[in-house]
């Protein structure tokens, strides 16, 4: 990343999470049990300590990432909730398949918008601000869900890229069982974000950080850029009335 040490950002981080939760008690976030929420959560920790709240929440959860995601919060002693809505999820899927049947992309991302809902609840309720936990290739491929995950009051990672996030990860503590896996968003099984994508996060975070890729590489990349501007754009309004 540049000229300045990975070290050195992430002691950045810190501070700007410190000042930026002036006025507010502290942080909530959606801890996974995957590497960017890990990440997100430890470096929180040391900004404002015992004012962050990780909360895990299940729905259709991998049992695997709900450990992996209760280890990290043993073992940093980590102030964390934990919830399973996985029977609201079916009851919601079900009222709402009364009139037609949902297709299987749309029920994913209403996993992921329920865990957002959670998320501002709780937070309004403990006057605390949602972190994003999305990263660089994320956030540049739209790899998230619009007003689901891609909803936060501010995005941590925005700047590093997948690699950097696990080299953080291994500065930070993160725990191996989440560090070694393969990254998935854990929304069904067998999933994998590089399968998804159509891209190996190692060459998106080459093309990202203007390193030569192949042609292939360079064109898959710009192709889920320009797909999902969308995602990133400002809501449109119609221009002033006259």
């Amino acid at each position: 990343m540049g000229q300045e040490s990975l070290q050195n950002y992430l002691q950045y981080l810190v501070r700007y999470l410190k000042r930026r939760a002036r006025g507010f008690n502290g942080y909530i976030l959606g801890l996974s049990g995957g590497l960017d929420s890990a990440v997100v959560a430890l470096l929180a920790q040391k900004a404002v300590k015992d004012d962050l709240l990780c909360v895990i929440i299940n729905i259709e959860s991998e049992k695997c990432d709900m450990d992996d995601a209760l280890e990290l919060c043993k073992l940093h002693n980590l102030n964390y909730y934990y919830i399973d809505l996985t029977a609201e999820y079916r009851a919601v899927v079900k009222k709402l398949e009364e009139s037609k049947k949902l297709t299987e992309l749309s029920k994913i991302n209403t996993k992921v918008r329920l865990r957002m809902v959670t998320l501002y609840a709780l937070g309004q309720t403990h006057s605390k601000l949602v972190l994003g936990t999305d990263n660089k290739a994320e956030l540049f491929t739209g790899y998230f869900t619009k007003h689901g995950d891609g909803a936060a009051d501010l995005f941590v990672l925005s700047s590093l890229t997948k690699g950097e996030v696990f080299a953080a990860a291994r500065l930070l503590g993160v725990t191996p069982n989440i560090i070694n896996k393969i990254p998935s968003a854990g929304l069904y099984v067998g999933q994998t974000d590089e399968a998804e994508m159509g891209i190996k996060y190692e060459d998106l975070d080459a093309f990202i950080s203007g390193k030569e890729v192949s042609p292939s590489v360079k064109a898959r990349a710009i192709e889920l850029h320009r797909i999902s501007n969308h995602k990133r754009r400002p809501i449109p309004r119609p221009r002033e009335k006259r």
